[in-house]
């Protein structure tokens, strides 16, 4: 009796410091950080319903900076992709079939029909194809679903195009001040490189904008009310006051129409929201870059361009910014205006804003590729007015990257005697 008594004694005092040990524990670990759920994270989205599957396919690596379908440029760091089945802009869930990997992305371009006869339902940019494990085109399965996000600010800033932002979740920035609705419309591409109200050079490729509304150098945020697309952009101008009574609240740079997506219209119906950046150390002041990655659209601008502008001792007139093209390759063997002959394979330009026999640098702004090469030739005059400012061999063109987009925005700059390098 008295050992069946002592056995239950021990029983229920093991049992009572178990529970109180598991209790203690499970106390402690609710005290502990909780890791939030990856889900809870991300802006939400709805799936539409519209699915397709087949071959992924990768853009090759030289395609980088050429034109979509959008009005975009390709850039390989960026979660975009080219398809068929989709209109432009829609967004995609991704799946590897294989290995289940994921990708959010936006369609901004079109498959080609040799493309498509390869069964090929989606052409992927490098930094699509590394998250999604896809080494070789055409190699891997993948399926497909049209997404609808629910937020869409906030969705885009989360699943933004550039793989270096594409983990942030806090917004570096905030209204600061009243919105106002009205009409966008964007700058005539002749009007690049003429002076702004701030006294800088407008540029057809950074995200500025022209309004009477605001004080100049104020950022704001402009959404199309249409698509409801957003983008931020620096005021550095004025418009002419017919445009204000026309009910124009806004002028904005080529590149931003094209983020907004109304290029085609040419007007659109916006709200203009003036905006401060949170973090003191988010803005260098007096430029015009952003230096925290917080945001997607906020990429107004340092360029080589700029850089270079604002280069001590270096005249206005011994460099420029504009479009360079490539000769034709017939050409080749051709008298050039200093009497050399061309060759394609050889290191050499055609410019009408430098001296001939002179050493340049062109860099491609897009890619940030440099090349020196001889001015030896002169551009027909049809070809500087439409802003082209230097037209290379096609050997350079391949060193800078752009034989297939065919044209790119370049800076060039003299480089002078015994600093070629």
């Amino acid at each position: 009796m008295r050992s069946n008594y002592a056995f239950m004694m021990k029983y229920f005092l093991g049992l009572f410091l178990f529970t109180t040990s598991f209790v203690s524990l499970q106390a402690q670990q609710d005290s502990l950080p909780q890791p939030a759920a990856a889900d809870t994270l991300k802006p939400a989205f709805t799936f539409t319903g519209k699915k397709a599957s087949g071959l992924a396919g990768i853009y090759d690596a030289d395609l980088d900076g050429m034109r979509t379908a959008s009005g975009e440029l390709l850039l390989h760091v960026r979660l975009t992709a080219a398809a068929n089945s989709f209109p432009l802009n829609t967004w995609l869930l991704v799946t590897n079939t294989s290995n289940k990997r994921s990708v959010i992305l936006r369609i901004n371009d079109r498959l080609t029909k040799k493309q498509q006869s390869r069964g090929t339902v989606i052409n992927l940019t490098r930094e699509a194809a590394t998250q999604l494990g896809i080494k070789k085109s055409n190699s891997s399965k993948i399926k497909m679903e049209s997404i609808l996000p629910i937020d869409s600010l906030s969705f885009t800033n989360f699943y933004s195009d550039t793989s270096l932002v594409k983990d942030s979740l806090q917004r570096s920035f905030k209204p600061a001040g009243k919105a106002i609705t009205g009409i966008a419309s964007y700058y005539s591409a002749n009007l690049d490189g003429t002076l702004t109200s701030t006294g800088e050079r407008y540029r057809n490729f950074k995200l500025t904008a022209a309004s009477n509304h605001f004080k100049l150098n104020t950022w704001v945020e402009v959404t199309n009310l249409r698509n409801h697309r957003s983008v931020i952009v620096r005021i550095n101008d004025r418009m002419h006051p017919r445009m204000k009574k026309k009910g124009r609240v806004v002028d904005m740079s080529q590149e931003a129409a094209r983020e907004l997506d109304y290029m085609e219209e040419g007007l659109v119906r916006v709200r203009v929201q003036p905006i401060t950046f949170i973090s003191a150390d988010s803005v260098r002041p007096g430029d015009s870059i952003v230096i925290n990655l917080d945001s997607l659209r906020i990429r107004d601008s340092i360029r080589i361009a700029d850089s270079v502008a604002g280069r001590p001792g270096i005249p206005e007139a011994s460099f420029k910014t504009g479009t360079a093209s490539y000769y034709s390759a017939h050409f080749d063997g051709r008298k050039t205006a200093n009497g050399e002959i061309f060759r394609n394979n050889k290191m050499t330009a055609a410019s009408n804003d430098f001296d001939l026999n002179t050493w340049v640098r062109v860099t491609n702004l897009r890619n940030q590729r440099s090349v020196i090469v001889w001015i030896n030739d002169r551009m027909h005059k049809k070809m500087q007015q439409k802003g082209r400012v230097v037209d290379l061999s096609r050997a350079a063109a391949k060193e800078l990257g752009f034989i297939k987009a065919g044209l790119v925005k370049v800076t060039v700059e003299v480089v002078e005697p015994g600093t070629q390098e």
